[in-house]
């Protein structure tokens, strides 16, 4: 400690000498809570992110298919049974909205997703808007309420043992 803080600290009292104390070793109070502070945000981020093993897209036209999020993501949950952190991520992305067709192009491209469902009148509109990397066309089919859903396989696909269990589930 510089001897004019001691000085100074021996003259004062109480919050006094405390306020004294905070003012004059404030770049050091700073830079620790700082320091604390990033070191909180790199752990929480880390702690709190979430392993996918399966990456699930249903492209709807007017969110008419959300309805199948749920059952998809629960079906594939109990049949993955992930573990910890690990979990099964279903999303739909809706042709209507141009930001989440931005945000489906984005995960197409950096190859995030595995299997992609739609109704069947979709797929020719999905093979002109997407499908320039010809994404495999799959035997992977179910129907619900009447209307039937295929999938298209991305190949090369970031969970493969994910999606052979589930291909297993849906063969005849």
């Amino acid at each position: 400690m510089k001897p004019i803080i001691k000085e100074t600290l021996a003259k004062k009292q109480g919050t006094d000498k405390a306020v004294y104390f905070l003012y004059a070793y404030k770049e050091y109070f700073i830079g620790a809570l700082a320091a604390v502070a990033v070191i909180l945000f790199v752990y929480f981020g880390y702690a709190s992110r979430t392993d996918v093993i399966l990456d699930v897209k249903i492209i709807t036209e007017g969110n008419r298919d959300a309805a199948l999020m749920p059952d998809l993501e629960k079906e594939y949950t109990d049949l993955l049974q992930p573990t910890g952190k690990e979990q099964v991520q279903v999303e739909v992305s809706n042709l209507d909205d141009p930001q989440s067709q931005q945000v489906f192009a984005n995960q197409l491209a950096a190859r995030e997703i595995d299997i992609i469902w739609m109704q069947e009148e979709y797929v020719a509109d999905f093979v002109a808007r997407y499908d320039d990397e010809n994404i495999s066309e799959s035997n992977l089919t179910f129907e619900k309420d009447g209307v039937t859903y295929v999938a298209r396989v991305i190949p090369k696909a970031p969970h493969p043992e994910a999606l052979k269990k589930i291909e297993q589930l849906y063969r005849p």
